[in-house]
């Protein structure tokens, strides 16, 4: 009789709402950033190796240290990008599982409306990314040489509701103990 009340609410609903978001946003974010950074990159890398000797010192060689060696890790930058952004999406669903949130069956609806929100904000940031990506200038063909980032992003409605699916089921189908509902009990 004397059940302990889950005073949570909507809580994990709602941080679990706003980690897929900014999952989103950040790899938006971060693939725009490093296609500017690799434009950056390629033009000045050529100028600073072709400096020539200045005085009694290489310049060339000082500036292939340091000036090629980061044109390097910009380079192999989107293989991280893409690394953090998947592994960001399966932590997105480790922290319902690991967490135990279980809400109430009430939520479900509350649950449905902002994975609703979640696909229309993943549309609206796919169309943006396809308008830079299927442009003429220096970025959209770096966005293009990044292949799976940017088949990541177009198809984020799709891969954002599989992942609210598999949410909505492990965090309404979980069984908690301490509360005495969800997870059909």
């Amino acid at each position: 009789m004397n059940k302990i009340k889950n005073k949570k609410g909507a809580i994990g609903i709602i941080i679990f709402f706003f980690i897929l978001i900014a999952v989103l946003v950040l790899g938006f974010i971060a693939t725009l950033s490093w296609s500017i950074i690799d434009i950056v990159s390629d033009e000045i890398t050529p100028i600073m190796t072709d400096l020539g000797v200045v005085g009694s010192s290489n310049v060339s060689e000082y500036a292939e240290y340091g000036f090629g060696v980061a044109n390097t890790f910009v380079q192999s930058v989107p293989w991280l990008i893409i690394i953090g952004y998947v592994l960001a999406l399966i932590f997105t669903l480790v922290f319902v599982f690991v967490v135990g949130y279980s809400p109430h069956p009430a939520f479900i609806g509350f649950y449905i409306s902002l994975m609703v929100l979640l696909v229309f904000g993943c549309v609206i940031m796919s169309n943006m990314y396809q308008d830079i990506y299927n442009g003429n200038d220096e970025i959209s063909s770096r966005l293009q040489e990044q292949s799976t980032m940017s088949y990541l992003i177009l198809y984020s409605p799709f891969i954002m509701s599989i992942i609210a699916i598999i949410g909505g089921v492990l965090m309404f189908a979980m069984k908690n103990t301490d509360v005495g509902y969800g997870g059909g009990v």
